[in-house]
């Protein structure tokens, strides 16, 4: 199994019911909260369904690191950890929630937009692993 790694960017302002309750089901109550979840069909649904919330991509090894130890939830080797969990050799047990900060320099581009349209949420790929740095 791969892991996933999601970050809201987007309040509560103006939200639908629906998605609102998909989120809390993802538990991303709050803007700028990051999580890790392994890749399952349930999980991406409910990504599609609040994408206008939220963008995903796959981590690298040092973002899976990063987040780790933020959350602080996890004792040991966090390297190898880290490097099985990109591998998708180990799986996670829970999701890892993490709060993080407004990017550095702001977003690049509109929230209002996909990713795949020179904007901000959906699926960017490899591309999340730059915009959880300037989140740290």
């Amino acid at each position: 199994m791969t892991v996933m790694a999601v970050v809201r960017i987007k309040g509560n302002v103006g939200i639908d019911p629906e998605v609102e309750k998909t989120l809390q089901s993802l538990r991303l109550g709050k803007a700028f909260t990051a999580a890790l979840f392994e890749q399952s069909e349930t999980v991406e649904g409910m990504l599609h369904k609040a994408q206008r919330y939220l963008t995903w991509g796959k981590p690298n090894k040092q973002t899976i690191f990063t987040l780790l130890k933020r959350s602080g939830s996890f004792s040991g080797d966090l390297a190898t950890l880290s490097e099985k969990l990109e591998k998708g050799e180990e799986a996670l047990e829970m999701p890892v929630y993490v709060q993080l900060r407004p990017p550095r320099k702001g977003f690049k581009r509109s929230i209002k937009r996909a990713y795949k349209s020179n904007g901000e949420y959906g699926d960017r790929g490899d591309d999340i692993n730059e915009l959880i740095r300037r989140m740290v």
